[in-house]
């Protein structure tokens, strides 16, 4: 059997979004409708997520159909072929390049077999896809992906001593002028990024970014209800890099813009 290995970075399809660091190389891909992929496997570890279409995928002991939603893990060199169905197909990929868990310096482990989750299973992945999409920092972006994998690794999580947890919780509530990345954080607290990343999640229930981004916008919600301030003032004091930035965050949370918010409130 011949099988077509792919280097770093590369898949079959049509290639769209892309963006990378050190660590990880996050992609789309693209599918004609009844196109067939004859059997490859990839240098690197990585995680696709069906978000569009249906295809057959099989394996050397494996057949599985996949549905949007579905996450596959595939460890490099795994060999396997893919069959579409009748619709065009987009996969968004998660790739773990060579040496990453030695640039992290924390033991982690990732699978050594294929596995297809069920849809849902990790929300941390969704919220990677959402934030990729959404053209957010790799910073935010990055501790989902740590989230995923302390979520499938045995070890246990060091604990942490409340009061880091607490002096992050005080820069994130009081120094809004700006957007602190989980490593910034970690320097000030002097605690590897990765363990302050999980310990922080269960102590709080929220990752750094999700906590983050409450902050800012309970206190822009503030903002809105006592003062006259304009929506671009309060996007500014929030540290947000455009008002648009803010507009979109807020809408998300609270289901209208600032902007209308406001004149409903105050009508």
């Amino acid at each position: 059997m011949n099988v077509t290995n792919l280097g770093e970075g590369q898949y079959f399809g049509i290639a769209s979004e892309a963006i990378e660091n050190d660590l990880f190389k996050l992609s789309m891909t693209h599918y004609e409708n009844d196109e067939t992929l004859d059997y490859h496997d990839h240098d690197n570890d990585y995680i696709s997520i069906l978000t569009k279409g249906e295809y057959r995928e099989d394996g050397k002991d494996t057949r599985n159909e996949v549905l949007p939603g579905h996450v596959l893990f595939r460890p490099k060199y795994y060999s396997h072929r893919n069959e579409f169905t009748d619709q065009e197909s987009t996969c968004f990929n998660i790739e773990f390049k060579k040496g990453w868990n030695k640039l992290v310096d924390v033991k982690l482990k990732l699978p050594t077999k294929f596995i297809q989750y069920d849809v849902g299973r990790f929300p941390s992945l969704y919220k990677v896809l959402i934030n990729f999409k959404l053209n957010n920092t790799f910073d935010q972006i990055e501790e989902h992906i740590y989230d995923w994998l302390f979520s499938i690794d045995q070890q246990k999580t060091i604990s942490l001593k409340r009061s880091w947890i607490e002096k992050v919780e005080h820069i994130l509530n009081n120094e809004l002028k700006e957007f602190h990345s989980l490593n910034s954080l970690a320097d000030r607290v002097c605690i590897h990024p990765i363990y302050l990343s999980r310990a922080f999640k269960q102590n709080t229930g929220y990752t750094i970014g999700e906590y983050q981004m409450n902050v800012k916008l309970s206190k822009s919600l503030k903002a809105l209800l006592a003062t006259d301030d304009s929506i671009s003032t309060i996007s500014f004091a929030g540290g947000f890099f455009d008002d648009a930035h803010f507009i979109r965050s807020f809408k998300s949370r609270y289901g209208v813009s600032p902007f209308k918010f406001r004149k409903k409130v105050h009508s």
